[in-house]
């Protein structure tokens, strides 16, 4: 009973500190002032996150959370094309927060941001939505006063756009309540080392080695490519981890002029491999062998903004990239790489665009459109078997689209118009471009040293467009709305 007397007292004691340090701090605030930080010795913490209550509509079934699989959109005539999908969620509610000091003229920083949306094998929708934690981000910072600044950790990517200098916390994200985003915007989350220079806050440059990971895939591919292996120890067991040689590369300069507008250039450099085994080598043939390929590609950014009053009423962006075995950069994550008919790594080239507009024609309302696209290039292939010609690789025309609109799985030998008969023809389906249209506004019913109450409504186009094969060209048109109501903490 002591020892519990004991523990009541000192969290009392805990508790009482800690709201005497918030109430010295909001004392410390001017009236406007909406931030919420504890000053913690020679810290300031303040927490960011936001809850929220959210639903999206999509006129075709993707079984998917708040996050749409764009270029797992089902074609016109599948079965999931007949039907539409509702889903309500509350998993993209965020919570974190950021630590700043400083050591004499330097600046340190650290943050932490997680969310709900990951799934683990007793997760389900039936009854407890036991759904799991997220890591989004995790980073750490020093900048020192001569404009040079180190950052590692887990955080957006260096190839992501920024609307202001080039920082860890200063990235464009798009106002989209879908957590996927929009199609042609170009991001990951992942593992990185940073080193940026400041030049007299008009010109930075900055030097990025990030995590990395190849998607692989195509049709008609050799046995013998093996690219990678199920996670093992600490990894998810169910996803396939590319055999990586070194990590992604990634260079950016940005500029600002006197007055107006954020403009960057970037450019990435990766190397990828697999190993290709030849089971009828003998070991002293020494006829297997280890295939690696370099890829890559550079991309430009443009954010600028209009101001009326000291207030920005309309902001418009501009992105770009172009290149080899970008895939997996893209908010669509279309294929980094395919294989050639000796099993070799080869890196399908791709582009990405998007164009931003954001408009605050008053203080609580923010009104946006984006306008994306992602297109896959052929990487395409013909091996002779027997004198007849087979498509391999990616994109080929080679390949069967004959099964792609099939609705329903049907069992026997198939036999041409004939419905209900015979098994369903093959679908390859390879995407050769996705474009997406959204159009969506915020609007802040209070805002103030509570917070924020926001609620948002957006509305999503896309249209998924495959290469021509055997049996024609599919298609898929998927109309999305999507619906959110957040409590941003102060």
């Amino acid at each position: 009973m002591v020892r519990a007397g004991g523990f009541l007292r000192s969290t009392c004691s805990f508790v009482l500190a800690a709201s005497l340090a918030v109430a010295v701090v909001r004392a410390q605030g001017t009236a406007g002032d909406t931030s919420f930080t504890i000053r913690y010795k020679g810290l300031t913490l303040t927490p960011i996150g936001f809850v929220a209550a959210e639903a999206a509509f999509r006129s075709r079934n993707e079984t998917a959370d708040i996050a749409t699989a764009f270029n797992a959109i089902p074609f016109t005539h599948t079965t999931n094309a007949r039907l539409t999908e509702f889903r309500a969620s509350a998993r993209q509610s965020r919570f974190g927060v950021l630590a700043g000091g400083e050591v004499g003229t330097t600046k340190l920083a650290a943050y932490v941001d997680v969310d709900f949306l990951s799934a683990g094998t007793t997760s389900n929708s039936i009854e407890s939505n036991s759904y799991t934690l997220r890591l989004r981000q995790v980073w750490a910072e020093a900048d020192f006063a001569d404009g040079l600044a180190f950052v590692g950790g887990q955080m957006w990517s260096l190839l992501t756009s920024n609307k202001d200098g080039i920082g860890p916390h200063l990235d464009d994200i798009p106002l989209t309540i879908d957590a996927q985003f929009n199609v042609g915007y170009d991001w990951a989350r992942q593992w990185a080392v940073r080193v940026t220079q400041d030049f007299s806050n008009r010109v930075w440059l900055a030097l990025a080695a990030e995590a990395p990971q190849m998607t692989f895939g195509g049709h008609g591919l050799p046995a013998q490519a093996f690219v990678g292996n199920p996670g093992g120890s600490q990894l998810n067991p169910t996803a396939v981890y590319s055999t990586d040689v070194a990590p992604d590369v990634i260079a950016k300069i940005a500029y600002e002029p006197p007055g107006f507008g954020h403009f960057e250039v970037k450019a990435i450099g990766r190397l990828f491999r697999d190993r290709v085994v030849d089971p009828s080598c003998t070991l002293s043939a020494r006829c297997s062998f280890t295939a690696t390929r370099a890829a890559g590609g550079v991309g430009v950014g443009f954010w600028g903004r209009f101001t009326h009053k000291t207030r920005d009423v309309l902001e418009i962006g501009l992105d770009g990239l172009w290149g080899a075995g970008i895939g997996r950069y893209g908010t669509s994550l279309l294929l980094d790489a395919t294989a050639r008919p000796d099993g070799t790594v080869v890196p399908v080239r791709a582009a990405h665009a998007l164009l931003s507009i954001v408009a605050h024609p008053t203080r609580n309302l923010d009104i946006y459109a984006y306008a994306g696209t992602e297109y896959a290039y052929r990487a395409a292939f013909t091996t002779v078997t027997a004198g007849t010609a087979t498509g391999v690789g990616y994109g080929s025309p080679l390949f069967s689209n004959a099964g792609c609109e099939t609705e329903l799985p049907v069992t026997g030998p198939f036999t041409p118009g004939v419905p209900g008969a015979g098994t369903n023809p093959p679908c390859t389906g390879d995407t050769r471009d996705l474009w997406e249209c959204t159009l969506g506004l915020w609007y802040s019913f209070y805002r103030g040293s509570a917070g924020r109450v926001a609620w948002g409504l957006e509305y999503h186009y896309v249209s998924k467009n495959t290469w021509a094969g055997v049996g024609g060209q599919p298609q898929a048109i998927d109309n999305m709305a999507f619906t959110s109501f957040r409590y941003y903490l102060p």
